[in-house]
């Protein structure tokens, strides 16, 4: 259609199938989906006994979500050790103290059915060997086999690429992952005229967040105004005058960070309330003072 260039930024809506026996089971659904129907019906299927599988933050909000829903039982399981979970550290704590269950260490082996319904998760416990190329330890299967009783299964191992037949046509770089390959700095593809951002882009190690999505569209915005004209022109970058009242050689304040005070844990129940509540305002202000100084520690 005359267009030169393309940015692509469809996120990773799929998930990672764990391919095990019973996967395809009657209660069994992923996180994705059971969160994207909640947050589009305001309803969604909820059993009463449910293991979640997997460490990262959706399975923690799935997991959490639950809990709000009605679940008398959540379950997470993870096959490494607590301290390798991608969760957030604040996730794992909370989901703990609204009564979900952390079950480190135990990898789903199958998803046992009875009359085509879901009765249970078969696990194997692991341990911790030598350290792999992602700098955490591999977990070891031992041979003995437990079962954990549910009737809902919420998958949770990973997001993917949702129609990757888009690529068929095209010979684009992709990692092992699926994902998209592209420049750190431009946002470019292997295909000069396809630029990438979001979820199913992949740029080092950085951390798949909003604020990192938002980036790459500033990036990508840049880079493909390069691409087309031949010059940057990201005028937005060049440093402005900062007004603000702030002595870089003050001592540093030696109070410490003020925690976020929590909703109660009766009061999370059956709602989807703001667990974090705000500072005061002299509170708040006290803590910009406090955070300005970026060098004092904690």
């Amino acid at each position: 259609d005359g267009y030169k260039a393309v940015f692509l930024a469809v996120g990773n809506a799929g998930s990672v199938d764990l391919n095990i026996p019973g996967n395809d089971a009657k209660g069994v659904v992923t996180a994705m989906d059971f969160l994207k129907t909640y947050n589009l019906r305001g309803s969604v299927p909820v059993g009463k006994k449910i293991v979640v599988v997997g460490g990262g933050n959706a399975a923690f909000d799935a997991a959490r979500s639950a809990i709000r829903l009605g679940a008398e039982k959540v379950t997470i399981i993870y096959r490494r050790g607590q301290d390798e979970m991608p969760a957030y550290v604040e996730e794992i704590d909370e989901a703990w103290q609204e009564g979900v269950v952390l079950m480190p260490l135990t990898n789903p082996e199958e998803i046992v059915v009875e009359d085509d319904k879901v009765v249970g998760v078969k696990c194997t416990p692991m341990k911790l060997g030598e350290f792999d190329r992602s700098g955490r330890r591999r977990p070891i299967k031992e041979e003995k086999t437990f079962m954990i009783e549910c009737d809902q299964v919420v998958m949770a191992v990973g997001q993917a690429i949702e129609n990757p037949e888009i690529f068929e046509r095209i010979k684009l770089k992709m990692n092992n992952n699926e994902n998209i390959v592209v420049d750190s700095v431009s946002h470019q593809t292997s295909i000069p005229w396809l630029f990438a951002g979001g979820d199913v882009a992949v740029v080092g190690n950085a951390d798949r967040t909003v604020i990192e999505a938002v980036a790459a569209g500033e990036r990508a915005a840049v880079g493909i105004d390069e691409y087309l004209s031949g010059g940057n022109h990201a005028f937005w970058r060049q440093e402005k005058p900062n007004d603000t009242s702030f002595d870089p050689d003050a001592d540093p304040v030696m109070y410490p960070r003020q925690k976020m005070n929590l909703l109660s844990i009766e009061r999370r129940k059956n709602n989807f309330n703001e667990v974090e509540q705000p500072w005061t305002e002299a509170e708040a202000v006290r803590q910009a003072k406090r955070c300005l100084r970026c060098d004092y520690g904690h």
